[in-house]
């Protein structure tokens, strides 16, 4: 009798769908709305600036590379800090994870074996083996000594940072004096692009696999049941006799091994095919906007990383072809993440959909009273 009448689990997730898609939304076009003020009182040609902002990244095969070349860069740091968010833990070492796995895939492809087949998957696993030790420091500090992770992972950042400018400096071959770019990778180490003379390249295919691998990772194994136990409940998961340490050490340091991967694919793939200094733009610290946005959900990363980084390449697009100036983009910027990362702002499309909600509920052929 029951066999195709959908559960009340299936009706809350739908539910719960439509809420998050109505927040989204909703934010968006608050933010859009407020960006438009801004750029009013800044732009003599207003109109023509916000339809760069909103069109001007879909308008070219270059400009269509730029965005998911963005987008599966953000999908990827997005996914590092979904994971620990998931174990509630805030760390935010991912860009300094980011520059030592750029470091270390730098040394495995200006080395002998740069010049061969083993470059690119020698790289990646360097990169990522880095990483997830540079994640592994503050897990364990904060389990063996106490330390504060946010602390911590961002003194992390800095030191990371400043590794890579010294070793470019000092140590790594560089493209001429006085520059802090290294020489370019030896072409067997840089990833082949998919459309020539755009950015799509191999990075998209990894940012699909680490979308797969989390989900699978937190969803499908016991070690993923066991995360989201610590991270509901701590002591719950402990009277469980679930080692809560442990659980906690180890998904910083696979957040860490994907930062390393965003490290290699930045410096192995089209945008640069060598290591310069302060490469990544904040790109790394924008993926805790990704993972707020999409509820830490690995399957909704990719989404809001396509959304963001829509916007992200409008408003450098908008900078650069319109006379809106450099800081301005910064405060439109910073007002669509302030609005889409905030649900404060959107109680009453949260109380509008609820309302629907309970009146979509009522069974048929019942009296309201």
């Amino acid at each position: 009798m029951s066999g195709n009448v959908p559960t009340i689990d299936e009706n809350s997730r739908w539910a719960a769908f439509r809420r998050e898609v109505g927040r989204a939304l909703g934010a968006a076009i608050m933010a859009l709305i407020v960006a438009f003020i801004v750029v009013l009182f800044t732009s003599k040609t207003p109109l023509d600036a916000m339809m760069q902002l909103l069109t001007a990244p879909a308008s070219k095969p270059r400009t269509i590379g730029l965005w998911i070349d963005d987008a599966a860069k953000l999908t990827v740091t997005g996914l590092a800090f979904s994971l620990v968010f998931q174990a509630r833990q805030f760390a935010m070492g991912v860009q300094g994870q980011v520059y030592i796995g750029a470091i270390a895939t730098s040394y495995v492809v200006l080395g002998p074996l740069g010049s061969t087949w083993a470059a690119i998957p020698l790289g990646l696993t360097a990169a990522m083996l880095a990483g997830a030790i540079y994640g592994f420091l503050p897990g364990i500090a904060k389990a063996r000594l106490g330390a504060n992770e946010i602390v911590s992972s961002l003194m992390l950042n800095y030191i990371a940072i400043e590794l890579c400018n010294l070793l470019m400096r000092t140590d790594l071959p560089k493209a001429s004096a006085g520059v802090l770019t290294s020489v370019d990778f030896p072409k067997e180490a840089v990833f082949p692009p998919l459309i020539p003379n755009t950015r799509l390249d191999l990075g998209i295919g990894l940012a699909i696999i680490a979308v797969v691998v989390v989900w699978f990772a937190l969803y499908r194994t016991a070690w993923g049941l066991k995360l989201r136990l610590v991270g509901h409940n701590a002591k719950f998961a402990e009277y469980a006799g679930i080692r809560p340490t442990f659980i906690m050490v180890s998904a910083m340091a696979a957040s860490g091994a994907l930062g390393g991967l965003l490290g290699a694919m930045f410096v192995q793939g089209q945008t640069y095919g060598k290591l310069t200094v302060l490469f990544e733009g904040g790109i790394a610290f924008e993926g805790i906007l990704v993972a707020i946005v999409a509820r830490s959900r690995p399957l909704a990363v990719p989404i809001v990383a396509l959304a963001y980084g829509y916007l992200r390449q409008g408003a450098q697009l908008m900078n650069i072809r319109t006379d809106v100036p450099a800081e301005v983009i910064g405060v439109v910027t910073a007002i669509i993440i302030l609005l889409v990362s905030s649900s404060f702002s959107l109680n009453f499309i949260t109380r509008l959909f609820r309302r629907r909600d309970r009146a979509t509920s009522v069974p048929a052929g019942s009296v309201v009273k």
